[in-house]
């Protein structure tokens, strides 16, 4: 979870006062995140070409604007054109520093969640987690990919790209509007000035006029309408994430949540939607491990409450443990994204990155 002053667009004075030492830190951070652009637009931190296309796909705020449903679909938009995809990640809150191809069995521990869970949900593209990810691209092209996904990439300047796409959370487009640490920022929104295509997801989730700030935003800095998108729910599974689960199963079932994600409120309402009966709901920090003991007491808390079953996301399933993943108790809700506007300005732009690709 973020802090809940992150996304509070409206703040008392005494709240204000309290959170008044951390404007300080984020003058000190705008200064940071200035003079490191203008070093890269220098040409005083280098920047690495690499010999195939490169999609990047980022965010300006810290977590939850769901940048990896957008690489799925992204990726798999990319293999239907009969491309070699790469995804390329640097694999946040892995335990395991070293530079690795993510395989089906390998852990989250070793390559982080989120790289596990694109490398699960599409076995047609390789995935690659490392600190360098200028080195990760020149290994997945000599390892035969063709275009690249830069996964969390739009801070990440020592590689150049060729398609920038911005996704921002149609339910908080830009937090309280402040930058890290009194707020969730990134960059200023300015940078989106960098950006070819801004997206906007989770459309139905927000309020109309914070969808409609954030598409105003987003022409205005990159001259061009966004895409919005929107998550449709494609099933439930079992906690290790191949065994479908019958709707006969969960619908009208008492279930208690459990999530470790930046705005786990959206997942609340993903679940309700799906016609389960929320009883409860534990929260954890982004990416957090859960341990023997979290799941001991987790299936406490269900149990209290009345609850048949631990539902998840995805993201959050891949870091149960392996012992556990299977027990009948636990489900993860799987989603995918669902354009509901600009499909046709993504194709164009994909169409001009593979033809310019082709080019080159």
């Amino acid at each position: 979870m973020t802090p809940a002053f992150f996304h509070r667009e409206r703040e008392g004075f005494a709240l204000r006062v309290l959170l008044s030492p951390l404007d300080l830190f984020a003058l000190i951070y705008r200064f940071a995140v200035h003079l490191r652009a203008g070093l890269y637009r220098a040409g005083l931190l280098a920047r690495t070409r690499v010999d195939a296309p490169v999609v990047s796909v980022g965010n300006l705020v810290v977590g939850g604007a769901g940048k990896t449903p957008v690489v799925l679909f992204l990726a798999e938009r990319l293999l239907a054109r009969g491309r070699r995809v790469a995804v390329l990640s640097r694999g946040y809150g892995r335990r395991d520093r070293a530079e690795r191809r993510v395989e089906r069995d390998s852990t989250a521990e070793q390559v982080g969640d989120e790289p596990l869970l694109i490398a699960r949900r599409c076995p047609g593209a390789k995935v690659y987690v490392g600190p360098r990810r200028d080195r990760l691209a020149r290994r997945a092209i000599a390892e035969g990919a063709d275009v690249l996904l830069l996964d969390d990439g739009f801070q990440y300047l020592a590689l150049e790209r060729d398609l920038d796409v911005v996704v921002i959370d149609g339910a908080s487009p830009l937090g309280n509007g402040r930058l890290l640490p009194r707020g969730p920022l990134r960059e200023p929104p300015s940078a989106l000035a960098r950006a070819d295509l801004g997206w906007i997801s989770k459309v139905d989730e927000g309020e109309a006029e914070r969808v409609e700030r954030a598409d105003r935003l987003v022409r205005a800095q990159t001259g061009h309408g966004p895409v919005r998108s929107r998550y449709r729910i494609v099933g439930v599974v079992r906690g290790d994430l191949a065994t479908p689960v019958p709707p006969a199963v969960w619908e009208r079932a008492p279930v208690y949540l459990f999530a470790g994600l930046a705005r786990p409120d959206s997942f609340r309402r993903t679940v309700e939607r799906l016609g389960m009966r929320v009883v409860g709901m534990a929260t954890f920090a982004d990416h957090a491990f859960f341990g023997r003991r979290d799941i001991e007491k987790l299936f406490a808390q269900a149990a209290r409450a009345g609850a048949h079953h631990l539902v998840c996301t995805e993201k959050d399933a891949v870091r149960l443990p392996a012992e556990v993943a299977a027990d009948s108790r636990f489900l993860a809700v799987r989603i995918e994204v669902e354009i509901v506007e600009g499909a046709e300005r993504l194709e164009a732009a994909l169409d001009d990155l593979l033809t310019r690709g082709r080019a080159a």
